[in-house]
């Protein structure tokens, strides 16, 4: 099988298997008549912001409709993860009541709506909007009250839905092309170039030592390597990798080859793959791994294009940052012809 396949293979399940989604499937919240009635209706096309204040936090996103993509509140450079976005604008589009309580209420302090836990903004293309608010959950959970602002109704609404939304918070969809890496955990770095591996580094966990792994790989669970090298000589350059700066995106969606090839991005492209380990229990360490492959620059020379994580959003970075990781690329062979030197440990 094909190495670069091989290690993409390895970073997708990495992904798979560290992220949890939060997917809206409920195919039950439809506009019919005849079912429970509808807290409200709003058609999804209407819907171009989402402000959300739970006692966990503040959270924001807008569709940026130049490109018809939702993005955290103000940050272009932010688009949502499109698989845990799935489903979202049906259900803030009208959220199924499960019946009507009260046509009027006096206290509001009854049902936690006095001060309410949760607070939704539904903004609209023409300027408007939508605002309600989740009070407490009834007594059996299935459900919380609920009320629109400037309307008296007091009506109840499944749970689930507003833990769909607080969940946004808690848990927010950042694409799966933002990474966070700490270089303490990190355990081999492979380059490619042209689909050829040209250099990789590797860390020896019993005795906290970097080498520079022999090539061609073996395909080991870490590549071995004869000559050790000093630990700061490797941090130095991780710690750059492990602050990645994103300035951009320029594609977005099920972005096709021939799109990103338009980008300088293809299997010929300069190519890293990052493995790190984390113990999630005494003796047992799960393996991870993050990648980045460069692309051309932008135009004005600012920017670089990428796919980071095997995902297949092109984004831009930063030219100077890119330039940096691309030196990266050369460190193993200029170490490999160099005199072997006593190395410290990483710790």
């Amino acid at each position: 099988m094909n190495l670069r396949l091989l290690l993409v293979l390895l970073i997708l399940v990495s992904i798979s298997s560290i992220v949890v989604t939060f997917i809206v499937t409920d195919q039950s919240i439809q506009r019919v008549s005849g079912g429970p009635p509808f807290f409200y209706t709003i058609p999804e096309t209407d819907i171009v912001r989402l402000d959300i204040g739970s006692p966990t936090g503040v959270m924001a996103f807008e569709l940026d409709q130049e490109n018809n993509y939702w993005i955290f509140g103000g940050d272009e450079t932010m688009p949502v993860d499109r698989q845990r976005w799935n489903g979202i604008t049906t259900l803030l589009g009208g959220p199924r009541s499960q019946r009507e309580l009260e046509s009027s209420f006096g206290d509001p302090s009854l049902y936690g709506l006095e001060t309410p836990d949760t607070s939704v903004t539904i903004g609209l293309k023409d300027g408007s909007f939508v605002r309600l608010f989740l009070g407490d959950v009834t007594p059996d959970r299935s459900g919380n009250y609920a009320r629109i602002e400037g309307f008296p109704q007091l009506v109840l609404v499944s749970s689930a839905w507003g833990e769909v939304l607080n969940g946004l918070i808690a848990d927010p969809p950042i694409p799966q092309w933002r990474y966070d890496l700490n270089v303490a955990d990190v355990t081999e770095v492979v380059f490619l170039v042209e689909n050829e591996v040209v250099g990789a580094l590797a860390l020896n966990i019993d005795t906290d030592i970097w080498h520079v792994c022999n090539l061609p790989l073996r395909g080991d669970a870490v590549c071995d390597g004869d000559q050790n090298i000093e630990t700061s000589v490797v941090l130095d350059h991780l710690n750059v990798l492990a602050d990645p700066q994103f300035i951009g995106v320029k594609e977005v969606g099920n972005i096709t080859d021939d799109v990103q090839a338009e980008y300088g991005i293809n299997s010929e492209s300069p190519y890293a793959t990052v493995r790190f380990e984390v113990e999630i229990q005494q003796g047992l360490r799960q393996a991870n791994q993050i990648s980045i492959t460069l692309g051309d620059l932008t135009e004005d020379g600012k920017g670089m294009y990428a796919l980071a994580n095997e995902q297949p959003d092109v984004v831009v970075i930063d030219a100077e940052w890119g330039q940096s990781i691309r030196e990266f690329f050369d460190l193993p062979s200029a170490l490999a012809a160099e005199e072997p030197a006593a190395p410290a440990a990483a710790g």
